[in-house]
């Protein structure tokens, strides 16, 4: 029997925990899957796996992580970084082109909306049910409009390191959730996908103290201030249209394949390192 979820149920299940080794520091991000041409998709931002060889997944409610090569193409105008998988766990939900805003609906949009973005902030996460993290926020500047001239927006919404490639989300839903009994979320008229998070502003202040002799150390202090970009979702078709052209100047990658291989399991103005 097919299992039934609610909306929200589903989404949990299109985010992916992603790890990063750097050095002797472990970094954490958030990434998505996106249904597209037959392919499937894992979409994040291109800062978060900059440099590295491996990279791990950990898929919603799996146990261990499965490692990936970095074989990630990247947009060359925005944060964005996309690798296709061949295969995924059969729980696993996908979005798809069919949630991504036309133009007619963005104008269409207040200029205040409620949004919803799913993540790995800090790299939390329901470590006993391998959960992402939910939260909520609003738009910062309004969703028609292209933030400094750019196909970006601004939201008001807590933003930490790992939150970086979090999906966010305006949902139109009733009352009380319906179970839906499609077998992915992306079939569902109520959600749309209008973004990915890419940067969090920081205010900072260097303190020069006077505990010591000169020259006086200097501590820097930097604080988010719970406003963050988000790329629209009309780049991330931009970049899957441009992987597919034979005469587009991005690098073309090779196809990632799932190894054999599980572990147990952590800049900024970029919130995902």
């Amino acid at each position: 029997m097919r299992e039934i979820l609610t909306v929200g149920e589903q989404l949990l299940r299109t985010t992916v925990l992603i790890n990063i080794k750097k050095g002797i520091s472990l970094i954490s991000g958030t990434g998505f899957l996106f249904s597209s041409h037959q392919n499937i998709f894992l979409v994040t931002n291109k800062h978060v796996i900059e440099g590295a060889r491996e990279i791990e997944l950990k898929f919603y409610g799996q146990n261990g992580f499965i490692v990936i090569e970095n074989n990630f193409v990247a947009s060359l105008q925005y944060d964005i970084a996309i690798c296709e998988l061949n295969d995924i766990p059969p729980s696993i939900k996908t979005l798809t082109p069919n949630q991504i805003p036309t133009r007619k609906q963005l104008e269409n949009f207040d200029a205040i909306e409620d949004i919803l973005f799913i993540g790995y902030p800090t790299g939390i996460y329901d470590t006993y049910n391998n959960s992402p993290i939910a939260r909520k926020g609003i738009t910062a500047t309004p969703i028609a409009l292209d933030y400094e001239g750019k196909y970006q927006f601004l939201i008001d919404a807590s933003i930490f390191p790992g939150s970086s490639g979090s999906p966010v989300f305006i949902i139109f839903q009733d009352a009380h959730p319906a179970k839906v009994s499609e077998s992915a979320c992306a079939e569902s008229t109520q959600v749309l996908l209008l973004g990915i998070i890419a940067e969090g502003y920081v205010f900072g202040n260097s303190i020069e103290t006077c505990c010591s002799p000169p020259p006086f150390p200097v501590i820097t202090t930097r604080q988010m201030i719970d406003l963050g970009i988000v790329i629209k979702s009309s780049e991330l078709i931009k970049l899957i249209n441009d992987m597919r052209n034979p005469y587009s100047l991005i690098k073309k990658p090779f196809n990632s394949s799932l190894l054999n291989e599980e572990k147990t399991g952590k800049k900024m103005k970029r919130p995902a390192e």
